[in-house]
Order: C-alpha cells, then structure tokens, then sequence
C-alpha cells in the first residue's frame, strides 16, 4: 500500500468519524430535550447507515483498488489472479458506493429541505415552492443515479480488469452529472430561505447570523467545484475517495449545524 492509499484511508476514517459525531449529537440533543424524533431525524440516521457503508467500500477499495487504472501501468504490470480479484470486488464496490454515496449527499439535502418546510410553515408563498423543489429533488437524484449505470456497455466492463475494459470505468460523465446537479441542488437550497430571512422582522445582527448560517451551504458548492474532473486527475479512485470523504463531512455539517444551533438553546 503507497502513501497516497495510507491518507486516503486515514482521511476516509477521519472524516466519516467526524460526519458520524455531528449526526449522533443531534440524534441525542433531541433525545435530551424530550422531543419526539422527526422526519428529519429519522433521515438522519438513515444517512448514518449509508455513512457506515460508504466508509468500509471505500477502505476496501483503497485496499483492493479496483479496474480504474491507467494504460501504461497495465502495460508494465504484471497481473495476478489474486490481484485481478481484488481489483473485481473492488470495482464492483466502487459501483456499489456511487449509488450509497449519491443516496447520502439527496438524503442531507431532505434534511435541509424539511428545516426550510419547517422554519416556513405558516406562510403560504414558500410551501408552495417546497413543493416544487421536493420534485427536484425527487427528480435531480433520480438522474444522478440512473447516469451511473449508463456509461458501460456490456455492463460487465464496471468491473472487468482484463482485458483493459476502456475508460469508462473512470466514469467520467457520472462525475460531471453529479458535480452539476449537486452545485444546482445547493445553489437552489441556499436560494430559498433567503428572501424570509432578510424580510423578517429581527435586528440587522440578528438577521446577518441567521443569513450567515444558513450560506454555510457555499462550503458545498466550492467542494463540489474542486472535484470536477478539469482539476488534476478528478476521476482517480484515490482522489474520488478523499474529496468525497470532505464532501460528506461538509454535507453532515450544512444540514445538522443549523438543528444544533436550535437544540443548543
């Protein structure tokens, strides 16, 4: 194992620890006030779930690695059959976390959703517009995941390590797909509640807390940007790994940070 597998490991424990600590603390901050767990709670520890999952493919796959490699090292390399089974199970867990990660990042955007539903519950003009973007939201993941599976044909290439199965094991298209939707949905969630929170009836401090927490999700966004592929080598399994570890961290972050703020009081 190389030293970039080791950080990546590390990075994946750490961060996912992390995303794991603000997640149960919100789970046992509601519990401490005597407040009924919600929706929103309830999706939170169904992100949890696909938190832990995420975190052992992923140390798996930097263990294992999988068929993403590059033409001159399959030219150079000698391959075994117990390597070339690794590098199987692992691509194949590598498609397998895509669909747990894209499940994860939706499920932290719900949360936000429902606060918002929750923060503007009794004005009229607002629920109307959640429940448009319910729909895009509904509509966005389903895209994210249905581009997935579109970019091998046979099907079996996900994970065929020789002979060399082509570069669509890199996924490119799926990465773009994702970056985009994902700025989109982010850009669509800050958007919303900005209208309420600087009409709203508190002084000017009060007002720019409120707008300054509820940006937070700009973190996103710029993460986001960092993993197109145009930056570096964007569709490296290692690189996937790390950003997607800070990305899940950040996404834990932006939808919770604002409950905790509640809770806290």
């Amino acid at each position: 194992m190389d030293d970039n597998s080791k950080k990546t490991i590390i990075m994946t424990g750490v961060f996912g620890f992390l995303s794991a600590v603000i997640m149960l603390l919100r789970i046992a901050m509601r519990k401490a006030r005597g407040q009924v767990f919600n929706l929103s709670d309830y999706l939170t520890m169904a992100a949890m779930v696909c938190l832990a999952t995420r975190t052992a493919f992923a140390t798996v796959v930097t263990l294992w690695s999988n068929n993403n490699l590059s033409p001159g090292y399959r030219t150079s390399h000698k391959f075994s059959d117990t390597e070339i089974y690794h590098r199987v199970v692992g691509s194949q867990l590598t498609l397998v976390n895509r669909i747990v990660y894209n499940t994860y990042i939706w499920i932290q955007k719900a949360v936000v959703l429902l606060l918002y539903r929750r923060m503007l519950d009794r004005l009229p003009g607002p629920l109307r517009i959640i429940r448009l973007y319910w729909g895009f939201l509904i509509t966005t993941y389903l895209a994210v995941q249905s581009v997935t599976f579109v970019e091998c044909r046979p099907f079996s290439l996900y994970w065929q390590v020789m002979p060399n199965p082509g570069s669509c094991t890199r996924a490119p298209v799926q990465l773009i797909v994702f970056v985009a939707l994902n700025i989109t949905t982010d850009v669509a969630l800050i958007i919303l509640p900005m209208p309420w929170l600087i009409g709203i009836k508190q002084s000017l401090k009060r007002r720019l807390s409120l707008i300054g927490l509820f940006s937070i999700g700009f973190l996103l966004i710029a993460i986001a940007i960092a993993r197109l592929p145009i930056y570096g080598n964007g569709t490296s399994q290692v690189n996937r790994n790390t950003w997607g570890s800070i990305e899940e961290f950040a996404a834990a972050f932006v939808a919770n940070v604002p409950t905790l703020f509640a809770l806290r009081r």
